[in-house]
C-alpha cells in the first residue's frame, strides 16, 4: 500500500515495512509541503538532504529533501522532508520586464536547477520594476496576486511529486463529492468579517516625478450601512492605465466585500485532494452545497488515510 524510497549519498533502500507515521502537508500559494514520518531504525541512518520519495496505492505524493531529523531513547527517528519549493525561500532581487508569473516561474527554476512540470502561460504581463530583498516565492506569490486583480484568473505553485508546476485552478476541478453522506465524519464553519473583509477599496498611483496621485476608488454603500466602513487601501504602479485600475478596484471589491465563510472538515482520505484543488461540499445542517477550494490540506497515511482540510467558500 504505500511505498518509501530514501537515496542517501549513492545508496538506495526501501524503508516501506519500516515507516510507522506519514503525514503529508500543504497550504495554497504558502512555499513548500511538508512531509513528516517516522520510521524503525536498523541499518540505516537517514541524513540531511537525503532524497525521499512517497508513494500511495501507486500514486505519488511526495519527492522531496530530508530537513530535520530527530531522535529520543527508543528506535523510532523522526523525519521532516519538504519539497524542492524550499529552496526557493532563498532572497534576491529581480528586474521584471515583459514577464509574467509564467516566465517568473520558469526563470526560477532554471535558477534552482528545480524540475519542471506543467507551467501553464498566466498571459498577464506585469508591470516593469524592481523586485528587490524579496524572496522568489513571494515575488511569484505577489505576481499570482495582481495577476489574480487584473484577469479575474486564480493560479497555484506546488511541487507535484518532484515537478515544479503552475496551475490556473479553474483547471484543477476534481469530480469528487465531500459532505454528510460522503465520506465526512466532521466538521467546523466559521463565518466572519474580522479579516480579508473590505466595502471600501482605494487604489491610489502616485507619480513622484509630477508630484500627483491619481485615487480610485469602488465602494458598496449597502454593505457599508450593514457591516460598517472597511477600508482597503494599496498602492499601485503608474503605470497601469485608469481603466486598468478600476478594473482592479472593482475586482477587489467583488474579492473582498462578502462575509468570509470557512469550513474544516475531516474526511476519509483521497489522493487526489491538494491545496488548490476544488470539490463539491454538501453539509445539510449548514445549507451547504457549493464547489469548494481547498486552501491547506494534512493528509494522515497510517493505520488509515485520513485527511484534514481547510476550505475557502
Amino acid at each position: 500500500m504505500i511505498s518509501f524510497i530514501v537515496k542517501t549519498g549513492d545508496k538506495i533502500y526501501d524503508i516501506s515495512e519500516l515507516v510507522t507515521k506519514v503525514s503529508f502537508q500543504e497550504t495554497l500559494n504558502e512555499g513548500c509541503s511538508k512531509l513528516d514520518f517516522t520510521y524503525i531504525k536498523r541499518d540505516l541512518d537517514i541524513k540531511n538532504g537525503s532524497i525521499v520519495r512517497f508513494t500511495y496505492n501507486s500514486v505519488g505524493i511526495f519527492q522531496g529533501y530530508v530537513f530535520k531529523i530527530s531522535r529520543g531513547r527508543d528506535k523510532e527517528i523522526s523525519i521532516t522532508a519538504y519539497d524542492q519549493l524550499r529552496y526557493c525561500k532563498a532572497k534576491d532581487t529581480l528586474f521584471l520586464k515583459e514577464d509574467t508569473v509564467s516566465t517568473i516561474t520558469n526563470k526560477m527554476c532554471n535558477y534552482f536547477h528545480l524540475s519542471k512540470g506543467t507551467i501553464e502561460d498566466a498571459k498577464f504581463v506585469l508591470p516593469v520594476g524592481v523586485q528587490e530583498d524579496k524572496t522568489w516565492l513571494d515575488i511569484i506569490y505577489s505576481s499570482i496576486s495582481d495577476t489574480l486583480k487584473a484577469k479575474q484568473k486564480w493560479y497555484v505553485l506546488r511541487d507535484e511529486f518532484g515537478k515544479v508546476t503552475l496551475r490556473e485552478m479553474g483547471n484543477l476541478y476534481l469530480n469528487l463529492i465531500l459532505g454528510d453522506a460522503s465520506l465526512c465524519y466532521d466538521y467546523k464553519y466559521e463565518k466572519s468579517i474580522d479579516e480579508d473583509f473590505y466595502n471600501m477599496i482605494k487604489l491610489v498611483a502616485v507619480d513622484e516625478e509630477a508630484r500627483k496621485a491619481s485615487v480610485t476608488v469602488a465602494k458598496d454603500d449597502k454593505s457599508i450601512s450593514s457591516f460598517g466602513f472597511l477600508q482597503y487601501f494599496e498602492k499601485v504602479d503608474k503605470k497601469y492605465t485608469s481603466a486598468q485600475v478600476k478594473d482592479m478596484a472593482d475586482s477587489l471589491l467583488g474579492l473582498y466585500n462578502r462575509e468570509a465563510e470557512s469550513v474544516s472538515l475531516e474526511c476519509l482520505g483521497n489522493t487526489k485532494v491538494r491545496a488548490g484543488t476544488s470539490f463539491q461540499a454538501v453539509i445539510s445542517d449548514i445549507g451547504l452545497d457549493n464547489r469548494l477550494i481547498v486552501k491547506s490540506v494534512t493528509h494522515q497515511f497510517l493505520p488509515l488515510h485520513t485527511m484534514s482540510l481547510e476550505v475557502m467558500i
